[in-house]
């Protein structure tokens, strides 16, 4: 399941890879486009330049023809990484190229470079964009890509605000084309299997709640090369390096935690659940790195999700207590999403724990598990007589009904060799080719951009926050949120 470069390890891997093609000079020859999907990179920094070595480069439909980024030195790295990527080379961690591979690289299409994407739109001749971009400037790039008439690839989250992702919806309504934004879970088939183990095998019966979690132990900034004098280009696009390279520290460019990591996890619970929440809970604080940054280092959230038979996550139960009302138990019913992240303790790590009356699954993009309930039924104390109720009760019997899960996991096994940046990429280019929607689509971009924003709210307001079904309801036909393979 693991991607063989990983983010990590990602920056030694170019670097040693990308040295090679300095000054190399042009290949003599290069690689036919045939009826490959043309792309355009927008923003190559430490996500785009990801996508371009691992996702770009598995999907071989795709063909990576132009690359923008205000920064230079990003901007000349991934015109040698997307050669690289154009090639089909994979690497591993700190591995440099062959001779052979060398000479594969420089032979494959070498993009253009530019800083400014609205030059690149008009210039190129782009089937689609990928936009890996700080989250202030998503809307406006998205917007001016769908039209002119591009598919986009746009990160999560989608859109700043909320009204700026429905605009998006209705852009996608009027041009006929679409976005699939970054919420790789989607195309994962650990997850997919799971979804399909809860939806259609009933595997953990009636989810009653789910936690999730992503903590970690750093400061979240990246590094800056002080001696880089910005030149007249860059000038243009960038007023401050140290804000433009850590624009995730910022309130005027980011939602902080909600938006740059809660939403991949808030995604997977609306997807698993088939529901919008109807109303969020939530606290945050800066307490622990207070380095100048603006936004929270730790917050934790509580997400209700009200769940009918309109939803595919409702499920039926029969009455385990002959105290249950038989027709009240499988009315509409509340699931709450317990959610936190901080930055300062990696202990917990990254997962999310789906939890139902017969069983729970732990997901993390690592893997996954399956822990059944010891359930029975609830059936003592309810006959017989005084004195043997009385015994149960004060002999500290009630302990028992908490009935402990297994501790051993069962694993849940799927069949994959390929990394999931490389599968939503795949998926990209082939939904671009044969007319298909993508399952991470402009749909799933707006409900997670407004469950992110309304928890933001939620904390700057120190209230809970309703929301409105009108925010994700439109006059018009919207792809399904929630579809699975």
């Amino acid at each position: 399941m693991k991607s063989n470069v990983s983010r990590r390890n990602f920056i030694k891997t170019a670097s040693t890879a990308t040295g090679l093609l300095v000054m190399a000079g042009k290949a003599p020859f290069s690689y036919a486009l045939n009826d490959k999907v043309k792309v355009g990179c927008i923003g190559c920094g430490g996500q785009g330049s990801f996508h371009i070595k691992d996702g770009l480069m598995g999907a071989s439909d795709i063909v990576i023809t132009a690359v923008c980024d205000a920064y230079g030195p990003h901007q000349r790295l991934a015109v040698q990484l997307a050669q690289i990527s154009n090639a089909g080379i994979a690497l591993e961690p700190g591995q440099g190229l062959t001779e052979e591979q060398r000479q594969k690289a420089l032979a494959a299409f070498k993009p253009k470079s530019y800083y400014d994407y609205r030059e690149m739109l008009e210039k190129e001749e782009l089937d689609a964009v990928v936009i890996a971009t700080p989250l202030h400037t998503h809307y406006q790039i998205t917007m001016d890509s769908l039209s002119a008439g591009k598919y986009v690839f746009c990160e999560k989250t989608m859109c700043y605000e909320i009204e700026q992702a429905r605009d998006v919806v209705k852009k996608c309504h009027e041009t006929g084309k679409w976005v699939q934004v970054g919420h790789q879970r989607r195309y994962n088939p650990l997850y997919n299997k799971a979804l399909m183990m809860i939806w259609e095998e009933g595997t953990i019966g009636r989810i009653v709640h789910i936690d999730a979690q992503w903590h970690r132990n750093n400061d979240w900034r990246r590094p800056i090369n002080k001696d880089h004098k910005l030149n007249s280009q860059e000038a243009r696009f960038i007023k401050d390096l140290e804000r433009y390279m850590n624009w995730r520290l910022y309130k005027e460019s980011s939602r902080g935690l909600l938006t740059e990591l809660a939403t991949h996890q808030l995604d997977i619970v609306a997807w698993f659940l088939d529901a919008m929440p109807k109303r969020v809970y939530g606290c945050g604080s800066l307490d622990y790195w207070r380095d100048g940054r603006e936004i929270h280092d730790s917050i934790n959230m509580i997400y209700e999700f009200d769940i009918t038979p309109e939803n595919r996550g409702y499920r039926a139960i029969n009455a385990r207590s002959s105290y249950q009302d038989k027709m009240a138990i499988n009315q509409p019913y509340t699931v709450q999403l317990a959610y936190s992240s901080i930055t300062a303790n990696a202990k917990k790590g990254c997962n999310e724990l789906i939890q139902g009356d017969e069983g729970t699954i732990e997901l993390s993009e690592e893997g996954g598990s399956f822990y059944p309930e010891a359930t029975s039924k609830v059936s003592w104390g309810e006959s017989g007589s005084a004195e043997q109720t009385a015994t149960v009760i004060t002999s500290g019997g009630t302990l028992k009904l908490s009935n402990k899960a297994l501790q051993e996991g069962k694993p849940i096994v799927v069949d994959n060799t390929r990394s999931v940046d490389q599968l939503q990429f795949m998926r990209f280019a082939k939904d671009i080719k044969e007319g298909g929607v993508p399952k991470a689509n402009q749909m799933v971009g707006l409900r997670a951009t407004i469950m992110a924003l309304a928890g933001y709210q939620a904390i700057e307001e120190r209230r809970m926050v309703e929301i409105d079904p009108a925010l994700y309801t439109f006059d018009f036909p919207t792809p399904d949120p929630s579809t699975v393979s």
